[in-house]
């Protein structure tokens, strides 16, 4: 089942620091840019 997201563009950009690069979030990183916010995605080595 695939969700529908409203990917309208932010009116303000904020900087947004996502913290783990497994599958959720990569998502709330890809989420976040296409809205057009600034995405620092850290994952640990």
């Amino acid at each position: 089942m695939e969700d529908e997201y409203d990917l309208t563009p932010t009116k303000k950009a904020k900087q947004v620091l996502v913290i783990g690069g497994g599958i959720a979030g990569c998502e709330a990183a890809i989420s976040a840019a296409l809205k057009g916010h600034k995405v620092t995605l850290i994952e640990k080595k």
